[in-house]
């Protein structure tokens, strides 16, 4: 089944911030997204040294399986070029109602309520899908994902790997 066509749109800094729906097409700006996070952030997300997503990743990453799986992704334009600095996910536990989430935001766009919206435009679209609630491995060091956590109200334990 086709994903929702999810759309949010907001101002950062003068900045026009789009969350739509992941899309097949978007491969690319996929891609270079990771490539450029911090190795911190790539640890935090992928909990693994990964530099780059595989040909198996990110078909599966662009090619959401909804309502089992859905990705939002977080853009803004420069110099006329559409730039990814944000992705949520969900993955349906299955033979569950609950979701396994995931998160990540370009480095220079933390702290910017980038990763509220992707939350929040998230969790509207697994409602929808019948998802009760969200569940994420969180690193013990990831600071920032707590704070976020906490703000939304949601109960995160850590994983200490």
């Amino acid at each position: 089944m086709r994903p929702p066509d999810f759309h949010d749109a907001f101002e950062v800094d003068g900045n026009l911030i789009i969350i739509r729906t992941m899309r097949p097409e978007d491969r690319k700006i996929e891609q270079d997204f990771v490539q450029h996070l911090s190795v911190k952030s790539r640890y935090n997300r992928f909990h693994s040294t990964v530099k780059e997503l595989s040909p198996v990743w990110l078909e599966r990453f662009t090619n959401v399986n909804y309502p089992h799986e859905m990705a939002l992704v977080a853009t803004t334009e420069a110099n006329g070029v559409e730039l990814e600095i944000g992705v949520a996910r969900y993955a349906r536990d299955e033979n569950s109602t609950a979701a396994e989430m995931a998160i990540v935001v370009a480095d220079e766009w933390q702290r910017r309520g980038i990763a509220t919206r992707l939350l929040q435009g998230l969790w509207s679209c697994a409602q929808v899908a019948g998802i009760s609630g969200f569940r994420a491995s969180v690193l013990a060091d990831n600071r920032s994902m707590y704070a976020l956590a906490r703000k939304l109200g949601y109960n995160l334990s850590s994983n200490n790997t």
